[in-house]
């Protein structure tokens, strides 16, 4: 996927080498050269005294900020741990050696950071483990509350060759933390070793506010009727906010012409007001009804910098020029002047076994400025010919770059995907589908669905369009993901384009994420399908958690109070000191151990009662797990509505 690290521009002719050096379940700002994103790598390949472990990482993309005015970044390890030469088929290992008398050793790892204010912390390591038959490795983020909260924290692993298994630890940290410690208790109780190897270090700073957002599927603001505004066929759609400090918001709508002759065109529309207005219009030159006769496909917005110095906000497209012989082209318009940038134009190089996806079907467009080792990407969701949903990348000049969705990962996307988005605070993409859902009233063609921008599964987080636009909620036809500036809050929003039964097209708001609440263990996330009145097949899941013994599932229907009193609450005072009480306390699950090795999963029943529908619901684990402050943490929670 293109997103393996380089160190600086004077390791640029490396690129084979450093290619191959980046963690499984890759972040997608992995090896990004910014201010706000760390990548560091150690392969321990070269010895070191006892003690004293490499302090240099081999490989690092770094701030300016980093270890200036002083290193930060350190290790403090005991003499016990030493450089070995081989394990069980590794090369240089920092590890434990046995000497038939148990021994213990705590190793740290310090991660310098740039403070940020009401900011979070996205961080990730990932390492090689080495156990043998007598020995252990055990690790977590240090605990300091004077800094901040360990929120979200999942831990996985997975096996590797020869006794090997490789684990990976995410957390999100607020407030931003001035800087992380990492521990490893690695123990050898008679005469084996054990290690750690292949060492990766992700962090990156974001400003998101999503624990007090709506549930997931609620509609914010009305439905606006985008035929009856604008006469025309509405098929794409994206929104920008100008700049500071009025945060001019804008509606970009797609539109294609019905007639032979006729041209398609980009309106400007400001709904800011109690009635959306049309303020622009832009022609899309050389794209006719013969010429591109699906219209432009989907749109997405993306922030250039500008030589010199500043930035232009640009709204991109997506036209299928294939029909008639050409190629598909992502075109460009000035968000400031509306003008078409015609000499922009990007041809996409589809290789030869892509030539065929999206023919006769939708396809969405979405922009990752983290992509391609931070020189930005473009996604479109395409369906092949054996009804696949694919993402597709392309580089910012149109090489192609990758493909998700055949091979060993055929058909986990969903198909006839109209719209695309990508949220770069947190790396996921939300895609807008046409497939049939069924559900107990009635089947649905507004289905929306989360990806990680990490390794390219779906989360099984899901939304639906508005039901109440006829029939069942209509026809997905376009997506846009932004988070607000205007409110100060940056809150994620989904923008949603549908056509209506009758033919009529509709333009509206949901709010997302399902995931929010800042405690301490694992992910909260749907599983199974959607939240339909009558439904069986709905599920909340609680992944991440290896060490929790039991777990308990609570449902709400508030996230702001609970007994009078404000949401989130902390539970320090009742011995829970990283956790807090994100939802009411209104319904309880049973006790339950794990459904499986790290994860607790519980089915719910939801009524067919009419009362219930679009009502919101929240969900919170709470665990019993040896390794917490009282044996018993809360976790992160989750929201979305019933849909009738």
């Amino acid at each position: 996927m293109n997103r393996a690290p380089l160190h600086l521009l004077a390791l640029a002719t490396l690129g084979a080498t450093i290619a191959a050096q980046s963690p499984a379940k890759t972040p997608p700002w992995w090896g990004v050269q910014d201010e706000v994103t760390v990548s560091l790598y150690w392969d321990f390949n070269t010895p070191f005294p006892a003690g004293q472990p490499t302090l240099a990482p081999t490989l690092q993309v770094v701030p300016s900020w980093y270890n200036n005015p002083v290193p930060v970044t350190a290790w403090t390890a005991p003499s016990s741990l030493t450089w070995i030469a081989a394990l069980n088929g590794h090369v240089g290992v920092l590890g434990l050696v046995g000497t038939g008398t148990p021994r213990t050793a705590l190793l740290t790892l310090k991660v310098d950071n740039d403070p940020h204010l009401d900011w979070v912390k996205i961080f990730q390591y990932q390492f090689d483990s080495f156990k043998g038959a007598s020995g252990n490795v055990k690790s977590a983020i240090e605990q300091d509350l004077a800094q901040y909260k360990r929120t979200i924290v999942s831990q996985s692993s997975v096996p590797l060759p020869n006794g090997w298994e490789q684990v990976t630890i995410e957390a999100q940290l607020i407030p931003q933390p001035g800087d992380e410690a990492v521990d490893w208790t690695l123990t050898e109780n008679a005469l084996g070793s054990v290690g750690i190897d292949n060492l990766f270090v992700s962090s990156k700073c974001v400003k998101v506010d999503d624990d007090a957002n709506d549930a997931m599927g609620k509609r914010i603001g009305p439905i606006i009727p985008m035929t009856a505004l604008t006469g025309l066929d509405c098929v794409g759609v994206a929104v920008t906010e100008g700049p500071a400090p009025l945060f001019q918001r804008r509606l970009w709508v797609g539109t294609r012409t019905q007639s032979a002759v006729g041209t398609h065109s980009v309106l400007q529309i400001d709904d800011s007001g109690p009635t959306p207005v049309v303020i622009g219009t832009t022609l899309l030159t050389g794209n006719t009804f013969a010429t591109v006769p699906r219209g432009p496909q989907d749109l997405a917005v993306e922030t250039i910098q500008l030589v010199g110095g500043g930035t232009q906000q640009v709204v991109r497209l997506l036209v299928d020029r294939r029909p008639s012989g050409g190629p598909l082209v992502i075109r460009r318009i000035d968000a400031a002047t509306g003008v078409l940038q015609t000499a922009a134009d990007i041809p996409l190089a589809l290789p030869l076994a892509l030539q065929t996806v999206g023919a006769g079907t939708d396809m969405g467009l979405a922009f990752d400025p983290s992509g391609n080792v931070g020189a930005g990407s473009y996604w479109i969701s395409a369906t092949d010919l054996s009804n696949n949903g694919l993402l597709i990348e392309f580089s910012r000049n149109g090489t192609f770059l990758d493909v998700i969705g055949q091979g060993p990962t055929g058909a986990q996307l969903p198909s006839q995907c109209s719209g695309l988005g990508y949220d770069e605070a947190l790396g996921n993409f939300f895609g807008f589908s046409q497939d049939i859902q069924p559900s107990p009233s009635g089947q649905v063609q507004v289905n929306g669905f989360e990806v990680s921008g990490y390794d390219f599964a779906l989360t099984g987080n899901r939304f639906c369009g508005d039901l109440t636009v006829p029939v069942r909620g209509g026809v997905a036809r376009g997506l846009d993901v932004y988070r607000s500036r205007s409110s100060g809050r940056s809150e994620l929003r989904l923008v949603c384009l549908v056509e209506a039964s009758n033919g009529s097209d509709f333009v509206y708001e949901l709010a997302a994420p399902f995931g929010f609440g800042w405690s301490q263990f694992g992910r909260c996330r749907m599983r199974g399908g959607l939240p339909f009145l009558g439904s069986n097949n709905f599920q909340v899941a609680l992944t991440g958690v290896p060490d929790a013994l039991f777990g308990m599932m609570y449902l709400g229907f508030s996230n702001t109070n609970y007994l009078g009193l404000p949401l989130p609450l902390s539970l320090t005072t009742i011995g829970m000191p990283e956790s807090s009480l994100s939802i009411s306390l209104d319904v309880s699950g049973p006790l339950m151990p794990p459904t499986a090795p790290g994860e607790f999963v519980l089915p719910i029943s939801i009524p067919p009662n009419p009362l219930l529908g679009y009502a919101p619901v929240f969900f919170q684990w709470v665990l019993l797990d040896p390794n917490v402050p009282g044996f018993m943490a809360a976790s992160q929670a989750g929201k979305t509505v019933i849909y009738p």
